[in-house]
């Protein structure tokens, strides 16, 4: 009996190897452009959290100011309200 070798394509082999390569390299190459991707869009993220709270502080030190000017409206209106009531009294 004559023993049967077994029978392998190595140039279907080397192909197989040489495509797994290729593919591997741009995969990471990928994952680097998506990793520079992801760190562009982390940098811009943070960037607009400190935006946002600034504007967030802006628009807090603006409703005082208002709640202030208001104050200062009332007061002025009960000062006015006041002062013709004596006033009149004095122009008789």
């Amino acid at each position: 009996m004559e023993a049967v070798e077994p029978v392998y394509d190595l140039g279907r082999l080397e192909r197989a190897v040489s495509a797994l390569i290729a593919q591997a390299e741009r995969l990471r190459k990928e994952k680097a452009a998506l990793q520079a991707e992801v760190q562009k869009k982390a940098s811009r993220v943070a960037t607009l959290e400190g935006q946002l709270l600034e504007a967030n502080q802006k628009r807090k030190d603006v409703g005082k100011r208002i709640d202030e000017l208001i104050a200062q409206i009332d007061q002025l209106d009960t000062q006015l309200e006041a002062a013709p009531s004596s006033s009149a009294g004095a122009d008789s």
